[in-house]
């Protein structure tokens, strides 16, 4: 009788889509493979919904994942997928090459069957993260708030001008030592720090000390041989930076549950902040809704679902989203059809009974 209750508790569909977790989220950080020179791998976003500035009314951001160093280009909402291939080109591929790999979020530029052409034809990976995952490239999150935060302390009061400070606050960025390299982003990608106007406040010895004037040193071997020991510095400085992350990130997670090809789970709405769970009465509102069945396991965290088209979005989620589905077993008329372990056979000195347990 007891595991009759457990069975039935554990695979009621109300409870299992109305009750909230109270335990930490599912899977751990899968950090991104540290490239081996500066402009391999990058990360690409837009900074939307900006106050029109001489034209512009979106940042586009770039950032190398070995140098970190980043490039904040103005444009509009507008840009078709053609007119971002023509700017991605002009001001990105001309000046440090094509990338191996680009990590980024599902911008309909991007996920546009033209751009998808390009990217094949230039054999470049696209990683595009799952629904409402920003831990998919943080690095980005992150520089986003960092200019957000610069922009604010130098625009004007009619929030107008903000696009004429976005060179020079790339430029100081750039020339900021990085919390996970401990170099700056310039010198990385460059092999020089190029000079600033606060050099011009120190010795001329001591400015070529610190390499600004390194035309003027003879021996180019050693200087190419310093610039390789800075970026081998700066890929273990990364890996242990990606550690460090990692181990705070997984302080207080779960491991993944085993999901495989064909299992059912449920999908929080509430977390992909859809349409249907806002508004009144979102409390009272079901906290799960599926069942839905696996398609594909992409990685460890992030599935591919079958879904209907009712539902907004692409149908891949991260496993901080998905809750397995408990279901009662296949029942046969009025009785429950249960595994045949579940069976137990007592014998008697008059006749032999088969109980079935957790009937």
């Amino acid at each position: 009788m007891k595991l009759d209750i457990i069975n039935y508790c554990h695979t009621c569909d109300v409870c299992q889509k109305t009750k909230v977790p109270n335990f930490g989220k599912f899977g751990y950080l899968i950090p991104n493979p540290i490239p081996s020179w500066p402009y391999q791998s990058i990360s690409m976003d837009f900074v939307v919904n900006l106050p029109w500035s001489n034209g512009f009314n979106t940042i586009f951001m770039v950032v190398d994942h070995l140098s970190k160093q980043g490039s904040f280009i103005p444009c509009t909402t507008g840009l078709l997928a053609e007119e971002f291939t023509e700017l991605f080109v002009c001001l990105i591929v001309c000046c440090f090459g094509l990338p191996d790999s680009i990590i980024s979020d599902r911008d309909p530029r991007w996920t546009s069957d033209f751009w998808k052409g390009i990217a094949y034809f230039l054999k470049t990976k696209m990683s595009l993260s799952s629904t409402h995952h920003p831990q998919h490239d943080s690095q980005m999150e992150i520089l986003n708030r960092h200019l957000a935060t610069m922009i604010r302390a130098y625009v004007s009061e009619d929030l107008a001008d903000w696009a004429a400070w976005l060179h020079i606050l790339e430029f100081a960025y750039n020339n900021s030592i990085h919390s996970s390299t401990g170099a700056l982003p310039n010198f990385l990608a460059y092999g020089f720090q190029p000079k600033t106007l606060l050099d011009l406040l120190l010795p001329k010895e001591t400015a070529e000390q610190k390499g600004y004037s390194y035309s003027l040193n003879p021996a180019a071997r050693n200087f190419l041989a310093s610039i390789l020991m800075h970026r081998d510095s700066a890929l273990w400085a990364i890996a242990k930076a990606q550690d460090e992350q990692s181990l705070q990130f997984n302080k207080n997670r779960r491991p993944v549950p085993d999901f495989k090809q064909g299992d059912r789970v449920l999908v929080n709405p509430h977390t992909l902040d859809w349409v249907d769970s806002k508004g009144m009465g979102m409390k009272l509102k079901q906290h799960w809704i599926g069942p839905f069945e696996i398609l594909q396991k992409i990685n460890p965290n992030v599935f591919w679902l079958r879904m209907s088209e009712n539902y907004p979005g692409f149908p891949v989620f991260n496993i901080e989203h998905l809750w397995k589905c408990e279901e009662s077993p296949p029942e046969l008329g009025d009785h429950t059809v249960l595994p045949e372990s579940r069976c137990v056979h007592v014998e008697s000195p008059e006749y032999e009974v088969e109980s079935i347990v957790g009937h």
